[in-house]
């Protein structure tokens, strides 16, 4: 189970978060999402695993500063973090946690090269890492230890073969899962494609964030020139050379994407990099997916995402403003409830919404985030549905002044 826990940290005064296949957190502008899903990019990243018990404040406002959410520690700030077995506890004292590696998680991070040191040094940090092990664990790796120390060869391939030994312990011992945030200021790739390449290493006053998404992106339309998104029906097109992206419509007219919609500005590069980060990553966070979007492209990308992360067994984290994009996950919810109900129903409802979109309520959280900073599930335990009062509660406030009006205008 992963879990975090937040307590008067920015705009979040209290909330609770279950971190299961798919994540949902909608709410009133600036009440905290975009926090909390930051906050999940840096648990999940091996900067934050170098962080040990006793550690003071810093290292992690620097992880903070790295998405712009360096909100003051307050004497009642706290902030958990909890993945099985092992948890963190951050507060202005400092940070305490009973993960014991992330000293060698540290030492790793900081190589400069990949088999840079002799194979004496692997040795030593293979042998230090598994003391913290249980005894069938560590006899395991001794074993592996041993049968290394046996090969005959060049020293160089001897030092490969610890290394390689090294490595698959920083990966069992690192607990994060390997995830990608794409923020909501995506929107800017297309004015700034011309710069994108340089992002990266040059001294730019953006969000290095937003540096690491334009990164990503750069490689991503490396990766595929072009590509087909089925559901609006165009062809993308990168040029990698004049960096002048674009895409050819259904009627065969091309448009830069420069001079398109906003909409379409910020779903060409989020589609591009969750694409290209599926067979690479475990998680993937997207802010407001739906950004600047018509309604029927909001379910069909909604659709497309889920698809996309159950085929490639993904994690989703989303934060969003729309009505739509809940309703949307509300009928792939009940699709996945009834279908269950027996194989003849599973059948009738295969005709409506295809079995490779289906939502499990066990895989779902799905969190309100009030004005106030705080955290409610939404999902109903008895039905095995999103309760979505809030926004209901809105069209009935609409509706309602309508039916007013309406009053004053026939009024006699």
């Amino acid at each position: 189970m992963e879990k975090i826990r937040i307590k008067d940290f920015g705009p979040i005064q209290q909330a609770e978060i279950d971190i299961k296949d798919i994540c949902v957190l909608i709410g009133h502008t600036s009440s905290g999402k975009s926090t909390i899903a930051k906050l999940l990019a840096i648990f999940n990243s091996m900067e934050f695993y170098c962080i040990g018990p006793g550690d003071d404040l810093s290292p992690f406002i620097s992880l903070l500063k790295t998405y712009n959410i360096d909100f003051e520690f307050k004497e009642d700030t706290y902030i958990r973090y909890e993945k099985e077995p092992y948890h963190w506890t951050i507060c202005k004292e400092g940070v305490q946690t009973d993960y014991p590696y992330a000293k060698s998680i540290k030492e790793w991070n900081n190589l400069s090269l990949p088999l840079s040191e002799e194979k004496s040094f692997y040795k030593s940090r293979i042998l230090s890492v598994i003391e913290n092990f249980d005894e069938d664990l560590k006899a395991f790796y001794e074993g592996q230890l041993n049968a290394i120390e046996q090969i005959q060869g060049e020293d160089f391939f001897l030092r490969h073969q610890f290394y390689s030994l090294y490595a698959k312990l920083i990966n069992f011992m690192y607990r994060g899962e390997s995830s990608i945030y794409i923020p909501a200021e995506r929107i800017l790739m297309s004015t700034l494609s011309q710069a994108i390449y340089s992002f990266y290493d040059k001294e730019i006053n953006l969000p290095i964030s937003l540096k690491k998404f334009a990164n990503l992106y750069s490689l991503a339309k490396r990766e595929n020139d072009h590509y087909v998104i089925d559901f609006l029906n165009i062809l993308v097109l990168f040029d990698n050379k004049k960096g002048n992206d674009g895409f050819i419509l259904g009627s065969g007219d091309e448009v830069d994407l420069s001079q398109a919609s906003s909409g379409l500005q910020a779903l060409i590069p989020m589609l591009s990099v969750f694409d290209y980060s599926l067979l690479s990553q475990n998680l993937l966070i997207i802010e407001e997916p739906e950004l600047n979007l018509y309604t029927k492209v909001q379910k069909d990308l909604i659709e497309y995402i889920i698809r996309r992360a159950k085929q490639n067994h993904v994690k989703i984290f989303i934060t969003t403003h729309s009505p739509y994009v809940m309703s949307t996950l509300q009928n792939l919810l009940q699709a996945g409830n009834i279908a269950k109900e027996s194989e003849a129903k599973a059948a009738e409802v295969k005709k409506l919404v295809p079995e490779d979109r289906w939502i499990d309520y066990d895989d779902l959280t799905c969190l309100f985030i009030n004005a106030n900073g705080t955290s409610r599930n939404i999902l109903d335990p008895e039905y095995h549905t999103i309760g979505v009062n809030e926004m209901d509660n809105v069209s009935a406030e609409l509706s309602d002044i309508y039916d007013s009006l309406l009053e004053i205008k026939y009024h006699e």
